[in-house]
């Protein structure tokens, strides 16, 4: 097994290649996190674990406090995993806040996305509406994790996806149910294990972004994996958002393509499970990682943020 310190290294290079991520005072626990930005400007942080963690703050750099649970209950969902809901995405539609969730345990494809609703966001407030028919059970190859929603002109659909055969798009009949297209696959990860996940597509300048995290997830504190193979945030591009994603040196995302966004660097190792929130100030990569002069478990994750710019047309931290 490698030692601790040898897979903490990094190339200089790449070490100093990224900003450090932005202030964050308070509760900073993250996990496969959610944001956004309500009306009046506070903000809330959902993560994983439990029935979907909540904090809220009034600023990015908080401080962030603590609130509760979405569905303190757990999820009406008859699936195992149903207890400790995974990876919530939150979008505001027609006066309603949508979160979508998974439904999992560890290591499973077998898996169900759910979906919950508030007219607020407040602890107490959201109504679970159960599965939105969207689900796995390992014949399909893929697994029915991580799902992120965007309306492409008329049309909602939900990205999802996780390791295994890449990430996928479908269409939704509706937001609280897909319809009844088959999934188009979106991207690949033909090296080592495919370990690929947590697509978010967000749209800016004429082009579709899709942000994806690649490499090992997690497990640090008991089995880190080679330098250069933990999570990092990687980006193709795409001028319909349907397909025919590409990285910067257009290789296709369907071929192993990716062009990094954020890698692991001076204090902050294994950056992903991210998003993009158009806030008030603009666009802004959220994500959760591993503080290198801290205790690597899960339990110990961050908050992590930084402005996104935009520089021929790639997005840079």
């Amino acid at each position: 097994m490698l030692s601790l310190l040898a897979a903490l290294s990094l190339p200089l290079a790449l070490a100093n290649a990224f900003a450090a991520p932005g202030p964050c005072n308070g509760n900073c626990w993250a996990h496969d996190p959610g944001l956004w930005q309500r009306e009046d400007g506070k903000y809330f942080l959902f993560s994983t674990g439990n029935g979907i963690h909540i904090s809220s703050a009034d600023a990015l750099q908080g401080p962030w406090t603590e609130v509760g649970y979405a569905l303190p209950d757990g999820s009406s969902i008859d699936h195992a995993g149903n207890k400790n809901l995974w990876a919530p995405d939150v979008h505001f539609q027609d006066g309603t806040y949508y979160m979508y969730y998974a439904v999992s345990t560890l290591g499973s494809q077998n898996s169900v996305i759910g979906v919950a609703t508030s007219k607020t966001m407040e602890p107490g407030s959201w109504t679970d509406h159960g599965s939105t028919g969207l689900s796995s059970d390992g014949s399909q190859g893929y697994n029915t994790i991580d799902a992120n929603w965007l309306q492409i002109g008329d049309q909602q659909i939900l990205n999802f996806g996780s390791y295994w055969q890449g990430l996928y798009q479908i269409d939704l009949a509706g937001p609280l149910k897909i319809g009844n297209q088959a999934p188009a696959r979106l991207a690949y990860n033909a090296t080592g294990n495919h370990a690929i996940e947590a697509a978010f597509l967000f749209h800016q300048n004429n082009f579709f972004y899709l942000f994806f995290s690649s490499g090992k997830a997690n497990g640090y504190d008991t089995n880190f994996p080679a330098p250069g193979e933990e999570y990092r945030i990687n980006v193709c591009r795409s001028s319909t958002g349907r397909g025919d994603f590409v990285d910067k040196n257009g290789v296709s995302c369907l071929e192993s393509g990716g062009t990094t966004v954020l890698a692991s660097h001076d204090n902050v190792y294994g950056p992903g499970g991210q998003g993009v929130l158009n806030d008030k100030q603009g666009p802004v990569l959220y994500y959760h990682y591993a503080p290198r002069n801290g205790n690597l478990a899960v339990e110990s994750y961050q908050f992590g943020w930084n402005r996104l710019n935009w520089v021929d047309g790639w997005p840079t931290v």
